[in-house]
């Protein structure tokens, strides 16, 4: 863990533990008590997140917030694929039978713009995961991010709201070996859009505390409004974060985050935190550390819950269907947001939950009213006791 975060939570030991108002307006996402934050995976219609095709469909589909994952290419463009390790995520190794690591595995940042362009998306098998074999496979070219900020340039006047973008940093540790700052390339790309084009609100996510942090107290001045932040909490498998620990790189533990002197510290450089389910939920979907919400709530922090369909079907302690587990979400444990491959299909069921009773139900009511008074009969009242007459 690094020097300034630890001074950070020193500090705040010093000064204990200040709340704030629960709801407290933050820089981008929900501002009120009532709404409910529905963020789009970016993946839609079986098509693999971060194409083109996939994030047109779903901002055509009413998508409001969609999430993208970037990395760099060997000439530091922006790339939106959700792993360094592209092999498993597309066709590279077709193309590129001979241009592995010594490991075995194919990187990104192995390679330029145009040659990653030149890559298909594997296409997406029914479990939601990625596939080599396919009779009839269609090409779906990588695609990097000033594409698709290009793309929604063209699009924007004709979608119903601005849309908000999720821009999560996938392996800065890894980045760094390579003489690469994912990061500081990432905000630079977005500050100099929001101050041309800002045809979206955009929030910068990383698995990595140190590197938002660096981010999000080292931004260029004026763009406080413009750019918010989301700390993102995953396993401490290292399968996000590692760190290198005598001599050797170890998994990152995010331990420290949970507790609240780690949350305020937080709350000092980020709006929001993205949870990994298997984070802080048990085998029954009930969140294993109950105080944590209340916490956030408490600093101003929204809480989202990231992977949402990679939850097994039945976990929601009651009903069944993806409806159940919006409900047990969102409403039984209380986060302000989900990210979904079905994010269309939640937002009409939070549409209609969220809806008043419908004309015909106050039409009904209205009707027997109007029968009750034309009859001149008067409802049952309850019998009268001795006491109160």
């Amino acid at each position: 863990m690094g020097r300034g975060f630890i001074q950070t939570l020193i500090l705040l030991v010093v000064l204990g533990f200040p709340g704030l108002p629960i709801m407290a307006e933050t820089g981008n996402g929900i501002a009120t008590n009532q709404a409910k934050w529905i963020i789009s995976s970016g993946s839609s219609a079986n098509l693999p997140s971060g194409s083109l095709l996939s994030l047109a469909l779903a901002l055509e589909r009413g998508a409001e917030t969609v999430w993208l994952d970037l990395v760099l290419s060997k000439d530091n463009q922006i790339v939106l694929l959700a792993d360094t390790k592209i092999d498993q995520l597309t066709d590279v190794k077709e193309i590129y039978p001979d241009r592995s690591r010594p490991d075995g595995s194919y990187y990104s940042f192995d390679f330029t713009l145009e040659e990653l362009r030149g890559l298909s998306h594997l296409p997406v098998a029914p479990a939601g995961t990625v596939s080599a074999n396919s009779l009839f496979r269609s090409h779906l070219p990588v695609t990097a991010l000033d594409d698709f900020l290009g793309y929604l340039d063209i699009v924007f006047t004709e979608l119903a709201a601005r849309p908000t973008l999720i821009c999560t940093l996938k392996h800065g540790w890894l980045h760094q070996q390579q003489d690469k700052n994912l990061g500081a390339i990432v905000l630079q790309t977005l500050e100099d859009y929001q101050s041309t084009k800002a045809n979206a609100s955009v929030v910068i996510a990383s698995y990595d505390p140190e590197e938002l942090q660096q981010l999000a107290l080292g931004r260029g001045a004026g763009q406080a409004e413009d750019i918010g932040f989301m700390q993102l909490i995953g396993s401490n498998n290292g399968e996000e974060v590692q760190r290198l620990e005598f001599g050797t790189f170890q998994p990152y533990s995010y331990d420290l985050l949970f507790t609240r002197f780690g949350l305020k510290s937080v709350s000092s450089y980020a709006d929001s935190i993205g949870l990994d389910p298997q984070a802080v939920m048990d085998d029954s979907a009930a969140l294993n550390r109950p105080q944590f919400l209340d916490d956030a709530h408490t600093l101003g922090l929204q809480i989202v819950c990231c992977r949402v369909d990679s939850i097994p079907p039945g976990f929601a302690p009651q009903g069944s269907g993806p409806e159940a587990l919006f409900e047990h979400l969102l409403f039984t444990i209380g986060f302000d947001g989900i990210v979904t491959d079905q994010d269309r299909l939640a937002r009409d069921w939070l549409d209609n939950r969220m809806a008043p009773p419908s004309y015909e139900q106050n039409n009904t009511i209205e009707r027997l009213i109007d029968r009750v008074e034309k009859s001149g009969s008067k409802p049952p009242y309850p019998i009268e006791s001795d006491t109160t007459r």
